[in-house]
């Protein structure tokens, strides 16, 4: 009799961790695909910026990141090389 009472009250608490993993999943798909989405597009626009290709934020979801931002951060970048800068003149008072 004691053993169907252990099993049930271990069935039950399986049961409600199943649904506490199931619900804390489906929070985190919920909130990390956007925040995902969001980082992407961060990155895609960055990089056109700079003039390089979008295709490159690509390697933003690896685990080089860190790497690729210093190699990036002082390579020559395309768009400034097609900017021009005027300076306004010296104003004297």
């Amino acid at each position: 009799m004691i053993e169907g009472f252990f099993a049930l009250i271990f069935g039950l608490m399986g049961a409600v961790w199943g649904l506490v993993m199931l619900a804390s999943t489906a929070l985190l798909f919920i909130l990390f695909i956007p925040l995902l989405l969001l980082w992407g597009w961060m990155l895609v626009r960055i990089l056109q910026r700079a003039g390089y290709s979008g295709w490159w934020a690509l390697i933003g979801f690896t685990p080089l990141l860190p790497i690729a931002v210093w190699i990036f951060a002082f390579s020559s970048w395309p768009a400034a090389q097609r900017t021009i800068v005027l300076m306004p003149p010296e104003r004297r008072y």
